[in-house]
């Protein structure tokens, strides 16, 4: 036999297709082309997801991009509180600071302001409106826990401001809870005025005269700026401010902040201590009186009519502020960490406030600067906090932010 006569050689194909005269595949139960349309419906899902998932990606972003300083975990759960996650953030919350009762028997430095050693009390002079009216002077405010700690319940000045008639202490309200206090700021209005500043988104309405900051030219005479109330979602009632209502009309027997043209300010139950007068210039509510006839208002620990906010908040430790008036006109503002509603209302009400209002809650919202003049300062002013343990940056309404709140100014 010679090469020629040799049979032709079987030609291999590549490994990775099979032979020619190969037989077709064993039978895999899959019909033919099922794999092919597996994958397209595969592509068509993931497709879809990503298309669901753009508009939230967007909604996410504008949270997060927002104006203002506020970090990205309130940022978050503003977001999931504004897109139908209420009732989760509200029972997450509730289950937290329902839990964190206070402990010990003394309040941490952070907590409190700082006193200095040698102060002494500081006499006030009469607030606005009590012309007809012999001045009071009141040098402290009488503890209710023994032994007090230093400088606790004493008036003292607040060095630095651009004006005098700014004083300020803690006091402890609860003998249950010795190491929850109080700390308490007092604004002789004769030497003071307030200005009240709408935020980016709370409330809305356009464009507003201060841009939802304190605006450069009004710093140096700025003492002091503090958080307004709930968003206003979660309150009835509205705002009055430039001449225009804002989120809805005001509402009769509710705890309002009521800003007159001379500068002066009342807390008030709107209908009945205060109505719309020429001389109203700006009307911030939120929720009922906390304290009226210079008493806390009864029912406030069990919350039953949903007057101040959603039930069982009353009883959550958590940061918390609020705004008084004395018999004698003076502002008491009233700020601390992980107390009740009862436990702030009982610290104005000792304090000296005839009627008074919860602002906000919560370690994030809560939050009182200082403005002391500062020509070297990028901002014009050195900004600090109220106490150390506050959460936000003290700068905080020295740039736009979301959150209405309130200024006080030297006359």
């Amino acid at each position: 036999m010679t090469i020629l006569d040799l049979p032709a050689p079987t030609i291999q194909p590549p490994n990775d297709e099979p032979p020619v005269d190969a037989p077709p595949p064993a039978a895999s139960g899959e019909p033919p082309g099922r794999p092919r349309r597996k994958r397209h419906r595969r592509r068509v899902i993931a497709a879809v997801l990503v298309a669901l998932m753009i508009p939230t990606g967007l909604s996410y972003g504008q949270y997060m991009t927002a104006p203002g300083d506020a970090p990205v975990d309130v940022r978050s759960v503003e977001w999931l509180r504004d897109h139908g996650f209420e009732s989760a953030v509200a029972n997450v919350e509730q289950w937290w600071y329902s839990r964190q009762t206070p402990t010990g028997t003394t309040v941490a430095a952070a907590d409190v302001v700082k006193i200095p050693a040698s102060s002494t009390p500081a006499p006030s002079a009469a607030g606005a409106g009590t012309a007809a009216s012999p001045p009071t002077t009141v040098d402290a405010i009488p503890t209710v826990i023994s032994p007090a700690q230093p400088a606790e319940g004493v008036w003292s000045s607040v060095a630095g401001l651009s004006t005098g008639g700014v004083d300020e202490t803690f006091i402890r309200p609860d003998t249950a809870y010795p190491s929850v206090a109080v700390n308490l700021v007092r604004f002789d209005q004769q030497r003071t005025r307030l200005v009240y500043a709408p935020g980016t988104k709370e409330p809305v309405g356009g464009s507003w005269k201060w841009s939802s900051e304190i605006p450069r030219s009004e710093r140096s005479r700025t003492v002091a700026a503090f958080n307004a109330g709930f968003k206003f979602k979660d309150t009835a009632g509205g705002v009055y401010t430039e001449g225009k209502s804002a989120v809805r009309p005001l509402e009769d027997g509710l705890a309002s902040v009521v800003i007159h043209s001379d500068g002066t300010a009342n807390v008030a139950r709107w209908g009945r201590d205060a109505t719309m007068s020429a001389d109203v210039v700006s009307v911030r509510q939120n929720l009922s009186l906390i304290v009226d006839g210079g008493a806390p208002v009864d029912g406030l620990m069990t919350n039953a009519d949903g007057l101040w906010g959603s039930r069982k908040s009353q009883l959550q430790y958590t940061a918390r502020s609020g705004l008084g008036v004395d018999a004698q006109g003076r502002l008491l503002y009233a700020a601390g960490r992980d107390m009740s509603l009862g436990q702030l209302a009982s610290a104005l009400a000792d304090a000296g406030a005839v009627r008074a209002m919860q602002l906000d809650i919560h370690n994030q919202m809560v939050s009182f600067s200082y403005y002391r003049p500062d020509t070297g300062s990028a901002n014009g002013v050195s900004a600090t906090k109220l106490i150390s343990g506050m959460k936000r940056d003290a700068t905080r309404y020295l740039s736009a932010d979301q959150r209405d709140f309130f200024a006080v100014q030297a006359r």
